[in-house]
Protein backbone atom coordinates (compact mmCIF):
# COMPACT_ATOMS: atom_id res chain seq x y z
CA UNK A 1 0.00 0.00 0.00
CA UNK A 2 1.23 2.98 -1.00
CA UNK A 3 1.07 6.37 0.98
CA UNK A 4 -1.56 7.61 -1.23
CA UNK A 5 -3.93 5.04 -0.66
CA UNK A 6 -3.48 5.09 3.25
CA UNK A 7 -4.29 9.09 2.87
CA UNK A 8 -7.22 7.68 0.96
CA UNK A 9 -8.41 5.39 3.85
CA UNK A 10 -7.66 8.21 6.31
CA UNK A 11 -9.85 10.84 4.61
CA UNK A 12 -12.41 8.40 3.35
CA UNK A 13 -12.83 6.78 6.52
CA UNK A 14 -15.47 6.92 9.68
CA UNK A 15 -14.26 6.41 12.99
CA UNK A 16 -16.77 4.81 15.86
CA UNK A 17 -15.37 5.51 19.38
CA UNK A 18 -16.57 2.56 21.37
CA UNK A 19 -14.92 3.48 24.61
CA UNK A 20 -17.00 5.31 28.01
CA UNK A 21 -15.04 8.05 29.91
CA UNK A 22 -12.91 7.56 33.31
CA UNK A 23 -13.77 9.60 36.08
CA UNK A 24 -13.87 10.00 39.82
CA UNK A 25 -17.21 8.96 40.91
CA UNK A 26 -18.09 6.89 37.72
CA UNK A 27 -19.71 3.49 38.21
CA UNK A 28 -17.84 0.58 38.99
CA UNK A 29 -18.23 -3.46 40.12
CA UNK A 30 -18.63 -3.34 43.89
CA UNK A 31 -16.10 -5.96 44.45
CA UNK A 32 -13.76 -3.98 42.15
CA UNK A 33 -12.27 -0.48 43.21
CA UNK A 34 -13.29 2.96 42.20
CA UNK A 35 -11.62 5.34 39.55
CA UNK A 36 -9.24 7.57 41.52
CA UNK A 37 -7.75 10.65 39.96
CA UNK A 38 -5.39 13.55 41.45
CA UNK A 39 -3.47 16.11 39.69
CA UNK A 40 -0.53 16.09 41.54
CA UNK A 41 1.53 18.68 40.17
CA UNK A 42 -0.45 22.10 39.34
CA UNK A 43 0.35 24.71 36.67
CA UNK A 44 2.33 26.65 38.71
CA UNK A 45 3.68 24.09 41.82
CA UNK A 46 6.62 24.40 39.55
CA UNK A 47 7.99 26.82 37.40
CA UNK A 48 10.65 26.87 34.53
CA UNK A 49 12.86 29.21 32.73
CA UNK A 50 10.86 32.03 30.75
CA UNK A 51 7.59 31.21 32.28
CA UNK A 52 7.06 27.56 30.83
CA UNK A 53 5.34 24.86 33.30
CA UNK A 54 3.31 21.75 33.32
CA UNK A 55 0.39 19.71 35.00
CA UNK A 56 1.04 15.99 35.66
CA UNK A 57 -1.87 13.87 36.88
CA UNK A 58 -2.44 10.39 38.28
CA UNK A 59 -5.12 8.11 38.33
CA UNK A 60 -5.58 4.30 39.24
CA UNK A 61 -7.87 1.59 38.60
CA UNK A 62 -8.80 -2.01 38.27
CA UNK A 63 -8.20 -3.52 34.51
CA UNK A 64 -11.68 -3.71 34.81
CA UNK A 65 -12.84 -0.37 35.03
CA UNK A 66 -15.05 1.37 32.18
CA UNK A 67 -15.10 0.12 28.39
CA UNK A 68 -11.65 -3.14 29.14
CA UNK A 69 -11.12 -6.38 27.56
CA UNK A 70 -10.74 -9.34 29.76
CA UNK A 71 -7.68 -11.53 29.74
CA UNK A 72 -7.44 -15.17 29.91
CA UNK A 73 -6.19 -15.11 33.51
CA UNK A 74 -9.31 -13.25 34.60
CA UNK A 75 -11.62 -16.07 34.70
CA UNK A 76 -10.36 -19.73 36.12
CA UNK A 77 -12.98 -22.79 36.52
CA UNK A 78 -12.15 -25.54 39.03
CA UNK A 79 -9.25 -23.41 39.99
CA UNK A 80 -8.36 -24.09 35.94
CA UNK A 81 -7.28 -21.15 33.78
CA UNK A 82 -7.32 -21.78 29.57
CA UNK A 83 -5.52 -23.88 28.49
CA UNK A 84 -5.59 -26.21 31.80
CA UNK A 85 -3.03 -23.70 33.27
CA UNK A 86 -3.19 -23.96 37.35
CA UNK A 87 -4.44 -20.93 38.81
CA UNK A 88 -2.73 -21.46 42.36
CA UNK A 89 0.52 -22.07 41.15
CA UNK A 90 0.39 -19.01 38.22
CA UNK A 91 -0.33 -16.15 40.23
CA UNK A 92 0.86 -13.44 43.28
CA UNK A 93 -0.22 -10.32 44.47
CA UNK A 94 2.65 -8.36 43.08
CA UNK A 95 3.09 -10.12 39.85
CA UNK A 96 -0.65 -11.21 38.66
CA UNK A 97 -1.16 -13.97 36.20
CA UNK A 98 2.16 -15.64 34.71
CA UNK A 99 1.93 -16.74 31.48
CA UNK A 100 -1.86 -16.01 30.88
CA UNK A 101 -1.80 -11.92 31.82
CA UNK A 102 -3.35 -8.81 29.36
CA UNK A 103 0.33 -8.25 28.06
CA UNK A 104 0.39 -11.17 25.57
CA UNK A 105 -2.82 -9.85 23.80
CA UNK A 106 -1.39 -8.32 20.87
CA UNK A 107 -2.97 -5.37 19.02
CA UNK A 108 -6.26 -6.26 18.21
CA UNK A 109 -6.55 -5.10 14.52
CA UNK A 110 -9.59 -7.24 12.92
CA UNK A 111 -13.06 -7.59 11.47
CA UNK A 112 -15.44 -6.22 13.42
CA UNK A 113 -19.32 -7.06 13.11
CA UNK A 114 -22.28 -5.35 15.48
CA UNK A 115 -25.00 -7.57 15.77
CA UNK A 116 -27.80 -4.91 17.20
CA UNK A 117 -30.23 -6.95 18.90
CA UNK A 118 -32.32 -4.45 20.51
CA UNK A 119 -32.97 -3.15 16.88
CA UNK A 120 -34.31 -6.55 15.78
CA UNK A 121 -36.15 -6.73 18.52
CA UNK A 122 -37.99 -3.30 18.33
CA UNK A 123 -36.44 -1.80 21.51
CA UNK A 124 -34.33 0.93 22.53
CA UNK A 125 -32.75 -1.20 25.59
CA UNK A 126 -34.18 -4.99 26.45
CA UNK A 127 -35.46 -5.67 29.55
CA UNK A 128 -33.65 -6.60 32.46
CA UNK A 129 -32.40 -10.21 32.94
CA UNK A 130 -33.70 -10.70 29.10
CA UNK A 131 -31.31 -13.47 27.25
CA UNK A 132 -30.22 -12.75 24.02
CA UNK A 133 -30.58 -16.30 22.42
CA UNK A 134 -28.65 -18.55 20.09
CA UNK A 135 -31.70 -18.39 17.77
CA UNK A 136 -32.06 -14.26 18.18
CA UNK A 137 -28.27 -13.77 17.26
CA UNK A 138 -28.89 -16.35 13.90
CA UNK A 139 -31.94 -13.99 13.08
CA UNK A 140 -30.08 -10.63 14.06
CA UNK A 141 -27.23 -11.98 11.27
CA UNK A 142 -29.97 -12.79 8.77
CA UNK A 143 -31.93 -9.75 8.71
CA UNK A 144 -28.99 -7.65 8.57
CA UNK A 145 -26.99 -9.77 5.80
CA UNK A 146 -23.82 -10.29 8.31
CA UNK A 147 -21.77 -13.01 7.99
CA UNK A 148 -19.70 -14.10 10.97
CA UNK A 149 -16.12 -15.29 10.07
CA UNK A 150 -12.98 -16.91 11.73
CA UNK A 151 -11.44 -14.40 13.64
CA UNK A 152 -14.04 -11.27 13.78
CA UNK A 153 -14.90 -9.72 16.77
CA UNK A 154 -18.43 -9.56 17.27
CA UNK A 155 -20.02 -6.92 19.40
CA UNK A 156 -23.63 -7.57 20.66
CA UNK A 157 -26.08 -4.74 21.93
CA UNK A 158 -28.70 -4.99 24.08
CA UNK A 159 -29.12 -1.01 24.69
CA UNK A 160 -27.86 -1.28 28.07
CA UNK A 161 -24.99 1.15 27.74
CA UNK A 162 -28.52 3.86 27.61
CA UNK A 163 -28.08 3.97 31.07
CA UNK A 164 -24.53 5.14 31.59
CA UNK A 165 -23.09 6.49 33.54
CA UNK A 166 -25.91 6.41 35.85
CA UNK A 167 -25.01 4.85 39.14
CA UNK A 168 -27.20 1.93 38.85
CA UNK A 169 -25.40 0.80 35.91
CA UNK A 170 -24.49 -2.25 37.92
CA UNK A 171 -27.53 -2.84 39.97
CA UNK A 172 -30.66 -2.65 37.44
CA UNK A 173 -33.18 -3.66 39.50
CA UNK A 174 -34.25 -7.23 38.08
CA UNK A 175 -30.92 -8.06 36.39
CA UNK A 176 -29.02 -6.70 32.82
CA UNK A 177 -29.76 -8.14 29.49
CA UNK A 178 -26.91 -10.19 27.95
CA UNK A 179 -25.61 -12.89 26.23
CA UNK A 180 -26.94 -16.17 26.87
CA UNK A 181 -24.43 -19.22 27.08
CA UNK A 182 -26.02 -21.32 23.94
CA UNK A 183 -25.59 -17.89 21.78
CA UNK A 184 -22.26 -17.67 22.69
CA UNK A 185 -21.55 -21.33 22.63
CA UNK A 186 -22.70 -20.38 18.93
CA UNK A 187 -20.44 -17.77 18.14
CA UNK A 188 -17.52 -19.66 19.57
CA UNK A 189 -18.04 -22.17 17.02
CA UNK A 190 -17.90 -19.85 14.35
CA UNK A 191 -14.07 -19.36 15.55
CA UNK A 192 -14.55 -15.27 16.85
CA UNK A 193 -11.35 -13.90 18.87
CA UNK A 194 -12.77 -11.64 21.19
CA UNK A 195 -16.95 -11.29 22.20
CA UNK A 196 -17.86 -7.35 23.47
CA UNK A 197 -20.93 -6.55 25.51
CA UNK A 198 -22.53 -3.23 26.08
CA UNK A 199 -23.53 -4.48 29.44
CA UNK A 200 -20.77 -4.88 32.17
CA UNK A 201 -20.65 -8.69 31.70
CA UNK A 202 -21.33 -9.87 28.18
CA UNK A 203 -23.40 -12.27 29.30
CA UNK A 204 -27.17 -11.87 31.04
CA UNK A 205 -26.61 -10.85 34.60
CA UNK A 206 -27.97 -12.48 37.21
CA UNK A 207 -25.37 -14.96 35.89
CA UNK A 208 -23.91 -16.59 39.30
CA UNK A 209 -22.10 -19.17 38.07
CA UNK A 210 -20.82 -17.00 35.05
CA UNK A 211 -21.02 -19.58 32.32
CA UNK A 212 -20.01 -17.48 29.56
CA UNK A 213 -17.30 -16.23 31.11
CA UNK A 214 -16.17 -19.85 31.31
CA UNK A 215 -17.31 -21.15 28.57
CA UNK A 216 -15.40 -18.03 26.25
CA UNK A 217 -12.19 -17.42 28.47
CA UNK A 218 -11.17 -21.04 30.04
CA UNK A 219 -12.57 -23.19 27.40
CA UNK A 220 -12.13 -21.50 23.86
CA UNK A 221 -9.47 -19.00 24.50
CA UNK A 222 -12.00 -16.04 23.58
CA UNK A 223 -11.58 -12.96 25.17
CA UNK A 224 -14.64 -10.60 26.54
CA UNK A 225 -15.10 -7.04 25.69
CA UNK A 226 -17.57 -5.33 28.30
CA UNK A 227 -18.72 -1.37 28.96
CA UNK A 228 -19.04 -0.79 25.12
CA UNK A 229 -20.49 1.76 24.00
CA UNK A 230 -22.37 0.73 20.46
CA UNK A 231 -25.32 3.29 20.20
CA UNK A 232 -23.63 4.91 16.77
CA UNK A 233 -22.70 1.96 15.47
CA UNK A 234 -26.49 1.37 15.45
CA UNK A 235 -27.78 4.74 14.52
CA UNK A 236 -25.59 4.34 11.40
CA UNK A 237 -26.75 0.81 11.00
CA UNK A 238 -22.69 0.20 10.57
CA UNK A 239 -22.61 -3.68 10.82
CA UNK A 240 -19.48 -4.29 9.47
CA UNK A 241 -15.89 -2.29 10.35
CA UNK A 242 -12.51 -2.90 11.16
CA UNK A 243 -12.23 -3.32 14.83
CA UNK A 244 -9.29 -1.52 16.83
CA UNK A 245 -8.37 -2.24 20.33
CA UNK A 246 -5.20 -1.52 22.13
CA UNK A 247 -4.86 -2.89 25.53
CA UNK A 248 -2.50 -1.56 28.00
CA UNK A 249 0.52 -4.07 28.67
CA UNK A 250 0.27 -4.06 32.39
CA UNK A 251 2.16 -7.51 33.19
CA UNK A 252 0.31 -10.51 34.69
CA UNK A 253 -3.06 -8.10 34.37
CA UNK A 254 -6.26 -9.95 34.23
CA UNK A 255 -7.64 -7.23 31.98
CA UNK A 256 -7.14 -3.29 31.21
CA UNK A 257 -9.14 -0.14 30.29
CA UNK A 258 -9.41 0.02 26.62
CA UNK A 259 -10.56 2.55 23.78
CA UNK A 260 -11.57 0.60 20.91
CA UNK A 261 -12.74 2.03 17.50
CA UNK A 262 -14.72 0.90 14.55
CA UNK A 263 -13.39 2.46 11.73
CA UNK A 264 -15.66 2.32 8.35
Amino acid sequence: MNIEEIRAIARGSKVYDLGVELFPGMPHIPLHGPFGYSMIREHGDFMYPEGACAAVDMFFCTGHTGTHVDAFGHISKDMKLHGGVDAASHQTKTGGIVGLGIETVAPIVRRGVLLDAAAHLKKDVLEPARPVTREELQAVASAQGTRIEAGDVVLVRTGHIRHWPKKDFYHQKGGVPGVHIEAARWLADQGIFMLGGDNFAVEVVPAPSLPVHCHMLVEKGIHLLEVGFFEELSRDRAYEFLLVALPLKIRGGTGSPTRPVAIV
